[in-house]
């Protein structure tokens, strides 16, 4: 070979070597590659998406916890003879053997009862009217109290609605009547008293009859049953006819122990709840 066509070999191959790239940019399969590579922008995550499964079970959640908060179950105590006493509370107190005392009474039971009835699921509001002194106050004797607590109880039933309204009271008989004894335990047993005249009664009576019903299925016999009282020497209203849901009870009577007067509320709590706030749910 001459040195002139070497020459011209090795500078078609460097011609040929200086192209190759430029055509190889425009072929089609290499179109990816000649594309430059752009960094990623700045631009705020948004976790939205996955946020969705924990919204959801948090709004299922709530939904639950709503369906399971019911309405409470209310009851409004009322001690229209606030004075009424145990002699052997009153004794232990103060030594002296008393059925009236302005300390040491059924009244003084109240937080007692609201405690007992709040374990059965019952909120408990109190009359806070200590009857007995308004009387005093007044200066009215002591048949006039039904007349005398009723504004103070008419006002708070406008403010407040009650799924049971209890006047709370201590009867007058003695032991042997006011006394019952199951599993060893003695207990103080209850009345409920019903006024027969006034347009409420009969739905006041079916209070009062499911009431003892259930009572009696706890403790037997503990409830005495259900007294209708009527006529010229009674009362016969009870301040009832201001609600459909209100039941006089009497709790035990002047010789019974706090320990049996206890056991009793306790058994009164179980059988609201048993009555009447299962069936409100």
């Amino acid at each position: 070979m001459t040195l002139l066509k070497k020459l011209q070999w090795s500078f078609g191959l460097l011609l040929f070597f200086f192209v190759l790239p430029v055509i190889a940019g425009q072929l089609p399969f290499n179109k990816q590659a000649s594309t430059p590579i752009k960094e990623p922008e700045d631009k705020p995550v948004v976790f939205a998406a996955t946020n969705l499964p924990e919204q959801s079970f948090l709004e299922e959640t709530k939904e639950e916890i709503k369906e399971e908060i019911k309405d409470p179950f209310k009851v409004l105590l009322v001690f229209t003879h606030s004075e009424e006493a145990y002699q052997p509370m009153v004794q232990a107190v103060s030594g002296k053997a008393a059925v009236y005392d302005d300390k040491t009474n059924i009244f003084s039971l109240k937080d007692t009862i609201s405690k007992h009835f709040s374990m059965n699921g019952i909120q408990t509001d109190v009359l806070d009217v200590d009857v007995m002194k308004e009387l005093k106050r007044q200066k009215k004797l002591f048949p006039a109290a039904y007349n005398v607590v009723r504004p103070y109880l008419a006002k708070r039933l406008q403010e407040q609605s009650y799924d049971l309204v209890i006047d709370l009271h201590r009867d007058s008989a003695r032991k042997n009547a006011t006394t019952i004894t199951h599993n060893n335990e003695s207990y103080a047993r209850i009345a409920i008293v019903i006024g027969a005249e006034h347009k409420n009664y009969r739905w006041n009576t079916a209070y009062a009859e499911s009431l003892s019903a259930t009572m009696n299925e706890i403790v037997p016999k503990i409830s005495r049953g259900v007294i209708s009282k009527s006529g010229d020497t009674v009362d016969g209203r009870y301040n009832q006819d201001l609600t459909k849901e209100m039941v006089l009870i009497e709790i035990g009577g002047i010789d019974n122990t706090e320990e049996e007067l206890n056991r009793t509320i306790a058994v009164i709590g179980k059988a609201i709840a048993k009555s009447f706030v299962t069936e409100k749910q």
